[in-house]
């Protein structure tokens, strides 16, 4: 989720330096990139697989419809699902501290041109450059499921092995697969070293807060309502729709949780009023977020019922900045 030009200006933040401790949050940031770095490993491990199997038989696509290239696939499947979670646990921070914020850029928000577009190439096994293909964790779900045509082998398969055709039963380019993977887990593995090496300020923090909250209408709701989970066989998307953005934003929110619990301590020094009013709605909408995720996996959500969600989640994501903004200033940080 990169954060649009005009909500990293709250980002600017000026003031006190250093809170009592902000070690919790690198703690969580610490324990969820494990997780994802885990998940990555065991997709470069699978892709690898995959692409040693391709090479064999010189990339000949249809003779790769066996049972261990569905192991393969089915492994890397996992291991994405893996990452891409732990990720969105995280996403919170990392997109919104200056110093790691290039990371989300690259692994999960990037586009492939304009201000938002990805900084790096992706160099496939034998040479072809893939300019500024966009953010990895989509790579690596367009090339997966499919969802990409440019990333597809061009041949059929029945991945999931339940003798029917699905949503993703194609065999993926294995460069393409190959390359992605590779990259996901070393940028993963550098975000974790950047990560290690950051020291936490309170205008870090607050930054992160005020200018991620308001994402929650524009940001996550929005590729929501245009993805199968609400349009279903008419969504065109093809990036989110393995794993809904509800489920996303519910990693976030407990980011934002965990960011704020390390400025608690002092907002509720300065003003016990506003901590509780700023703990209540983050609780409120954490609950809210759950409630939605725990019906979605019941039924589908209707256009008109998403847009309605999406402006009572908005409402409470406006209300929570502009307690956070205050919390800030009563702490002499001054959001720009």
């Amino acid at each position: 989720m990169r954060l649009p030009a005009l909500l990293l200006l709250p980002a600017l933040l000026l003031g006190s330096a250093h809170a009592a401790d902000l070690s919790g949050v690198k703690t969580y940031l610490d324990r969820h990139l494990t997780t994802q770095i885990s998940g990555a490993a065991a997709l470069k491990q699978a892709a690898d697989t995959y692409y040693a199997a391709a090479q064999k038989v010189g990339f000949n696509y249809s003779a790769l419809r066996t049972p261990a290239t569905r192991t393969a696939l089915q492994a890397a499947r996992a291991a994405w699902q893996k990452a891409s979670p732990a990720y969105e646990n995280i996403e919170g921070i990392v997109a919104g501290v200056p110093a790691l914020a290039d990371f989300d850029l690259n692994l999960d928000a990037g586009t492939s041109s304009g201000e938002d577009a990805v900084t790096f190439d992706l160099t496939l096994p034998g040479g072809t450059v893939l300019k500024r293909p966009g953010n990895l964790f989509g790579v690596t779900e367009g090339t997966l499921w499919g969802t990409v045509s440019a990333y597809r082998a061009g041949v059929a398969f029945d991945v999931n092995g339940n003798g029917k055709t699905d949503f993703g039963d194609q065999l993926p380019d294995a460069r393409v697969l190959k390359a992605a993977a590779d990259a996901l887990h070393t940028q993963s593995l550098a975000l974790q070293n950047t990560a290690r090496a950051w020291t936490p300020t309170r205008a870090d923090v607050f930054g992160a807060l005020v200018g991620n909250v308001p994402t929650v209408g524009p940001v996550f709701f929005e590729d929501w309502k245009s993805s199968p989970f609400v349009l279903g066989t008419r969504s065109d998307r093809r990036d989110f729709v393995v794993i809904s953005r509800l489920r996303d934003l519910q990693g976030n929110v407990a980011s934002w949780q965990a960011m704020y619990a390390g400025l608690k301590s002092d907002v509720r020094a300065r003003d016990a009023a506003l901590d509780a009013q700023i703990s209540a709605g983050l609780g409120e909408l954490a609950a809210f977020v759950d409630r939605l995720v725990a019906r979605e996996a019941q039924r589908r959500y209707t256009p008109e019922q998403a847009e309605s969600l999406q402006r009572e989640a908005q409402n409470r994501a406006t209300v929570l900045t502009g307690r956070l903004t205050q919390a800030a200033a009563r702490l002499g940080v001054n959001v720009q």
